[in-house]
């Protein structure tokens, strides 16, 4: 009867998600943010997470946070103008000393990455801290996941679309990690124990109200799981799939990879696709911003884009069948001359004999 009774739920939680998640994705990385932090701060979570432990965090595969996050220095600010960001370092130097004090190993165990769940009492004893002080840095990491892309800003937005840069991948020795600039992204998302909740129900461990309330709560938190598993998905196959563009930067390694593609592999409509990469970046290894967009080349865009390069750059292609042959020799693309004058058309470039 449990096991049934837990199923029902996740296909009742199922059913909302569907509705929901397409509003979610679309939700500007600020106010995500703002969602998560005023849901983990709400009394019955912490209780079912830090005494009851029925809510965890779990990382994905293959992520941290960005490499610079520890410093937590003023100079980190890009945006100087924000009221915010000014005050969110101001007159805490002393936490921040604090931070530095633990260490970078003991942050992320009982801080950043804190997967056991432990009350605030228990973190202060391992980390020899008041429990006001762990408090204080909690509450440092939630403003910082709010304000990161202040920190991170993008140089592709404009007045037009506003970009935000939501991780950088970054290499050791064992591949690539997608490094993320928010900390709650970085936390992975939540597991919850539906089983158990409902051995605690049963139990009376839960008034009516409080059992009303949990249901919302993780419903709450399975949308925001929808999008943070969507977003890593993405991330992950954009990896898997352009590997050695990230490795080159070269524009000729850069494979034809449709969202409707993506969308069949993960199980997603390829709406979802569109909305959760619309309006957002990366940082790649060699650290230069690309719009997510930018990893999905259509065969006829990709050879746009690498005629448009060619004609930026190279001198002396007096004719179509000269762009031919160089898109041939530098890129390894071949096309028609027909279809050389044709991108050329759609680019709005005039012949050879106009451009002299």
């Amino acid at each position: 009867m449990k096991q049934t009774q837990s199923l029902q739920m996740r296909q009742e939680l199922s059913q909302v998600l569907r509705m929901e998640q397409a509003n979610l994705l679309e939700m500007p990385e600020d106010e995500f943010q703002r969602l998560i932090a005023e849901i983990e701060s709400n009394s019955l979570f912490q209780r079912l997470y830090r005494e009851e432990k029925l809510i965890r965090h779990q990382r994905f595969p293959r992520t941290d946070i960005f490499s610079s996050f520890y410093e937590l220095k003023e100079e980190m600010i890009a945006d100087k103008g924000s009221p915010d960001v000014e005050s969110l370092l101001l007159n805490k130097e002393y936490i921040v000393g604090q931070i530095q004090r633990l260490g970078l190993e003991k942050f992320k165990r009982y801080f950043l990455f804190s997967e056991s769940g432990m009350t605030l009492k228990e973190i202060a004893r391992e980390c020899d801290l008041a429990v006001s002080e762990v408090q204080k840095i909690n509450s440092l990491i939630d403003e910082f996941s709010i304000l990161s892309q202040f920190y991170n800003p993008s140089a592709l937005s404009s007045e037009a679309i506003h970009y935000s840069k939501v991780a950088t991948v970054e290499k050791d020795e064992e591949g690539f990690i997608i490094s993320y600039f928010s900390p709650s992204l970085a936390r992975g998302r939540y597991s919850i124990d539906y089983e158990r909740f409902e051995e605690l129900k049963e139990s009376d461990a839960f008034t009516e109200a409080e059992s009303k309330e949990a249901r919302q709560l993780f419903r709450k938190l399975e949308l925001i799981n929808s999008r943070k598993d969507t977003v890593s998905q993405i991330l992950q196959n954009i990896i898997d799939q352009q590997a050695l563009y990230l490795e080159s930067g070269d524009l000729r390694t850069l494979l034809p990879f449709s969202q409707k593609e993506l969308a069949e592999k993960i199980g997603l409509a390829p709406s979802s696709i569109s909305r959760a990469i619309r309006s957002r970046s990366i940082d790649t290894p060699w650290g230069e911003e690309i719009p997510l967009k930018h990893f999905f080349p259509k065969p006829k865009r990709f050879r746009k884009e690498l005629l448009r390069q060619l004609l930026e750059t190279e001198e002396g292609l007096v004719s179509d069948e000269a762009i031919k042959a160089k898109l041939w020799q530098k890129f390894g693309v071949a096309i028609s001359r027909r279809s050389v004058a044709s991108l050329r058309k759609e680019l709005k470039i005039p012949a050879a004999w106009k451009r002299k």
